[in-house]
């Protein structure tokens, strides 16, 4: 009886050994043990209150929906990854996503810049060249020579003729000095002066030769071109009565002209006074003009951020005229020195004004938003500085979309954060 007994103490303290095993090894399971797998989740990317667990479509805009980042939805940014930009976060998408979105890439490679910048710019007469015609003397406008605008005239020719009673005057003294100096007395200090007062009226030498010669008074004074060119403005009408000062012609020569163009903000460096140029023109196709830059403005045009410059090119005339006519639109081509850089389409960059990125494109369908720094513009091209390496693929088409999935993702991540807390 006693073994039986000292038997049946062993099976009652291996069933309560057996009960303490089993409530200690259950308390860890259920607490640092094997976790479960994570259940994926899925929501909606325009609606991110819709979330299930399984996959299928929203029930508010039909789209399909994606699978929700654990964590709080934040991706790892990558080892080699610029400084983040304000607002995006990097976002994933899956294949079927990056289809609707008609999404296209790029590769950033390092390319040869073309030996020239393209800009436009409008062509104006030389200020150099202009003349305003006028006189030193009251009177009436006698007889016009010149009678429309857009004439070409020469240099020293007849454009009108003033009838004046102060230059009669002066001349008739001219004449009476000239008589005194003729005589024994003397008289060559007031031929001298009587002289220089018509100069000073503004009387060409040769008028004033020509009164001494003839020993006659000239009725009427002749108004003389001082330039070659075409006559831009005109106030003089026959009969009109002119004061000291009043302009009645205005000729420009247009044997030169001005080019007045505009170069962005970040070609400034690569442009110089004397740099070369050429000009083409839609009126003329095939015809190239060459020149060079002759003015760079100090100030930048802060609407526009543009840098205006002037060009001064040679003229060339036909039977019709001048071929730079002002007032006609151009095509400007700058030769540049030769250089290499990492170009990328210019529509892959995003420019908000305060700051300009690109999205880089990662396996598995993941982008990061990158900051950069752009150069030079070369036509539908564009240099960067900085923020991507060569060989790296970007976002080329679909960028605005990608911007906006990025955007709404930084927005949701931000409000889980704040909830979190």
């Amino acid at each position: 009886m006693s073994v039986i007994r000292w038997v049946l103490v062993a099976v009652a303290a291996l069933v309560a050994v057996g009960s303490i095993v089993s409530y200690f090894g259950a308390g860890r399971s259920g607490g640092g043990g094997k976790t479960a797998a994570p259940v994926q989740l899925y929501t909606c990317p325009m609606h991110p209150q819709i979330i299930q667990d399984h996959p299928g479509s929203c029930p508010i805009c039909n789209m399909t929906l994606v699978p929700k980042l654990s964590g709080g939805g934040k991706s790892a940014p990558a080892a080699d990854a610029a400084p983040a930009v304000a607002g995006l976060t990097p976002i994933d998408l899956t294949p079927d996503r990056i289809q609707l979105i008609g999404m296209r890439t790029g590769t950033v490679a390092r390319e040869a810049l073309e030996g020239e910048l393209r800009t436009t710019g409008t062509i104006v007469a030389s200020e150099r060249g202009l003349a305003q015609i006028n006189t030193r003397f009251a009177g009436w406008v006698q007889k016009l020579l010149v009678s429309a605008t857009g004439e070409r005239v020469r240099k020293g020719q007849v454009l009108a003729t003033i009838y004046s009673p102060d230059v009669l005057r002066a001349e008739q003294e001219l004449l009476v000095a000239r008589g005194w100096s003729g005589q024994d007395g003397p008289g060559g200090g007031m031929d001298a002066s009587a002289r220089r007062r018509l100069e000073l009226l503004g009387i060409s030498a040769q008028e004033i030769d020509e009164v001494v010669r003839s020993g006659k008074l000239a009725d009427a004074i002749s108004i003389r071109s001082p330039v070659e060119g075409y006559v831009v403005a005109k106030t003089a009408v026959a009969g009109l009565a002119v004061q000291p000062g009043t302009v009645l012609f205005e000729v420009a020569d247009l044997s030169q002209v001005w080019v007045n163009a505009e170069i962005y903000e970040q070609d400034i460096s690569r442009i110089h006074v004397g740099q070369k140029a050429r000009l083409e023109l839609t009126s003329f196709p095939g015809e190239t003009h060459t020149g060079k830059v002759q003015f760079i403005q100090p100030m930048l045009d802060p609407a526009s951020r543009t840098l205006k410059l002037r060009l001064e090119f040679k003229n060339r005339t036909d039977r019709n005229g001048p071929r730079l006519r002002p007032g006609m639109y151009a095509t400007v081509l700058l030769d540049l020195p030769p250089t290499t850089g990492l170009m990328v389409p210019a529509e892959a960059v995003v420019d908000t004004g305060d700051a300009r990125y690109v999205f880089v494109t990662k396996d598995g369908g993941h982008f990061e938003p990158r900051a950069v720094k752009v150069g030079a513009r070369v036509k539908d091209r564009v240099e960067i500085l900085s923020g991507v390496a060569e060989g790296e693929t970007i976002v080329t088409t679909g960028n605005f979309l990608v911007d906006s999935e990025s955007r709404l993702r930084a927005a949701i991540e931000g409000a889980d954060t704040t909830e979190r807390r």
